[in-house]
């Protein structure tokens, strides 16, 4: 990796660590793409791996906030769900799962824009961690089902709960990676540069939430939900 590309990696993250700040999930729904456009050496580990530090930072930021129901409730979704998720890329090319979960999501995001309804409760706060789990590990988009079922709390409860799920599972995603024995050297290396960016967009962000915190959480989650469905019937077509 060239001393540009990391300059311009930098930046980028940095973008989608504002983002996360402000609305909750999102840095590696956007970060993933971009930065592989940039460079491969930034996908997945570097992620991954800083991905607990961002959300760790924003949860205590807003630690108040949290809904400790939702979030034990998320996590206990989140572990046979990351584990289905292994055993179905051993199984699934990636490239159905990517059609079938763009479909799905999109599907999703259109019920609840039309309206409907989903009672927040144990069951589908855990089918959402699930989800997340199963989505995050096989097609790399995990953000969108928890944050659909989250979306109906205010601004602070979803930032604050998303992102210490976030820290809590991200973990775990990083320990089957170590296991495979993926993780080298150069991957610690970017993710410690990855830190600037989340330092930079924790001070971006602590401003700007106020904006989101008038009426536009629902619509933010449903954009950028929408937008990691469109992602997924464009890789799986190209």
């Amino acid at each position: 990796m060239s001393v540009l590309e990391l300059i311009a990696g930098v930046l980028i993250y940095t973008a989608c660590c504002t983002i996360q700040g402000i609305l909750g999930f999102g840095a590696g729904l956007l970060g993933v793409p971009m930065l592989a456009l940039v460079s491969t050496d930034f996908v997945p580990v570097p992620i991954l791996m800083s991905a607990p530090l961002m959300g760790g930072m924003f949860a205590w930021r807003e630690r108040d906030a949290i809904d400790g129901t939702s979030l034990r409730w998320g996590v206990i979704g989140l572990i046979p769900g990351v584990t289905l998720g292994a055993l179905t890329l051993t199984a699934v090319d990636k490239e159905s799962l990517d059609l079938l979960f763009g479909s799905l999501l999109l599907a999703a995001v259109c019920l609840k824009a039309s309206g409907a309804r989903t009672k927040r409760n144990p069951w589908t706060v855990a089918f959402g961690g699930s989800m997340t789990g199963f989505m995050g590990t096989t097609v790399g988009v995990g953000g969108p089902p928890m944050a659909l079922v989250m979306s109906d709390v205010s601004a602070p409860i979803f930032r604050s709960t998303m992102n210490a799920f976030m820290m809590i599972g991200m973990p775990i995603s990083v320990l089957a990676l170590a296991i495979a024995n993926k993780i080298v050297i150069s991957d610690l290396v970017v993710a410690a540069f990855l830190v600037l960016s989340i330092l930079i967009g924790f001070a971006i962000s602590r401003p700007l939430r106020r904006f989101l915190d008038h009426g536009w959480l629902a619509p933010a989650v449903l954009a950028m939900s929408g937008l990691g469905a469109v992602c997924l019937l464009v890789r799986s077509l190209v």
